[in-house]
């Protein structure tokens, strides 16, 4: 989610998807490609460093108090410390909203967006255990309905996507800047928001679309109302699954947070891999011929830890227009550089959304693959264009 939402908000900031041509659109994300590779984002502000150092100042001085000190004193200043060092520490979202804003979006408001599309930021609300969206016209809960962007900046909406449970602290919104029609209802109303990374609910963000003309049909949605849903493409920057070394489980008092991380590392992985399943349900029921509106769903899925040639192998030996795009995807692709896919396909899946830079030639193999791999899949399940495989240098270029 947390890459998505960065690129989501940028695009939309940036570009008229609507009208861009596929030059115009590459000299749009351009900047975001090299920002990411040669300064990061959290890692790139000076505010970053210098609020790290005012944690590390208020432990240090602290220490330095304690030694002329004794008994009572001594355990005053050390509460002080800890109170304030823990005050600090809760800011840290605010820091890194600060850092997103000066490297990327320069002060703009959410309400920025582009409105030809619905760039949608998900987040999910601890206290409601659902989705919130945010979008340039809306700001949709199912608890409060349909509300307004007001004057969220954009930045914060983005880092409360990337909210990453443990690596920051979640964000309290008042749900009264945003006017929702049912705030204040109930027995117990809700005054605000308490959002997290949109991950912690659903990390590939298909509930949005899935649940779009029901949402509509209850009524409130903003008018001209949100854009239907021809089809849904999916794609999973998350590498997948599999057996991990996890040993530092065991070890005394790290142990502790590392089991913690452990455990919601495997509720992530379950619960996407839940909705991965029925969406490939439902994609592969539509292909089938199904029809029925509660299963029919156009659409595909794209995953960062396959490489190109394994769909369109899989699907190869059949006699539809499916298998014979199959067969042209794999005539594209050069056999012989399948080991190279494979190795990238393991580096890539190792690159981490820590908010710092990613180096260039790592950048430039990750955004190829994604390339490749995406056009491969959609045109073999959908019948989108094949066009000429582009070498790494091509996109050694968007990120330097």
């Amino acid at each position: 989610m947390s890459g998505g939402s960065i690129t989501n908000g940028w695009v939309g900031l940036k570009t008229d998807l609507y009208v861009a041509a596929s030059g115009d659109f590459r000299t749009d994300v351009a900047p975001l490609a090299a920002a990411l590779s040669t300064r990061g984002t959290l890692w790139s502000a000076p505010v970053t460093y210098a609020y790290v150092a005012l944690l590390a100042a208020v432990l240090v001085v602290a220490t330095v108090a304690c030694f002329p000190l004794e008994g009572v004193a001594a355990v005053a200043v050390w509460v002080v410390a800890l109170v304030l060092f823990g005050w600090l520490a809760g800011r840290r979202g605010w820091i890194a909203a600060r850092a997103l804003d000066r490297a990327l979006f320069r002060g703009a408001e959410l309400s920025r967006l582009n409105p030809n599309t619905d760039h949608v930021i998900c987040a999910s609300d601890l206290q409601t255990a659902e989705s919130v969206y945010l979008s340039g016209r809306f700001v949709y809960s199912y608890r409060l309905g349909w509300g307004e962007p007001a004057d969220l900046s954009l930045a914060r909406a983005v880092q409360i996507s990337t909210c990453r449970p443990g690596a920051f602290s979640p964000a309290a919104l008042p749900v009264e800047r945003h006017r929702f029609p049912l705030a204040g209802a109930g027995d117990d109303p809700v005054t605000r928001m308490l959002l997290t990374d949109g991950g912690v609910y659903d990390t590939t963000g298909t509930e949005w679309p899935l649940r779009l003309a029901a949402r509509i049909r209850e009524g409130g949605a903003p008018e001209p109302r949100p854009h239907g849903i021809d089809e849904v493409v999916v794609v999973n920057g998350t590498p997948g699954g599999g057996a991990g070394d996890r040993r530092s489980v065991t070890m005394p008092v790290v142990g502790e947070i590392s089991s913690l991380l452990a455990v919601q590392d495997v509720l992530y992985a379950q619960a996407t891999s839940v909705r991965s399943g029925l969406l490939e349900a439902r994609f592969r029921a539509t292909r089938a011929g199904i029809t029925d509106p509660q299963v029919h769903l156009d659409g595909g899925m794209v995953q960062i830890d396959r490489t190109p040639y394994e769909l369109p192998r899989s699907l190869v030996g059949g006699g539809d227009a499916a298998a014979r795009r199959a067969r042209a995807a794999l005539d594209l692709l050069t056999s012989g550089e399948e080991p190279d896919w494979k190795a990238d396909v393991e580096a890539n899946r190792s690159v981490k959304a820590a908010l710092a830079r990613i180096p260039a030639d790592r950048a430039a193999r990750l955004l190829r693959h994604a390339y490749v791999l995406t056009m491969v899949n959609m045109h073999v399940l959908r019948d989108y264009p094949l066009l000429p495989v582009p070498s790494v240098a091509d996109f050694e270029k968007l990120v330097v």
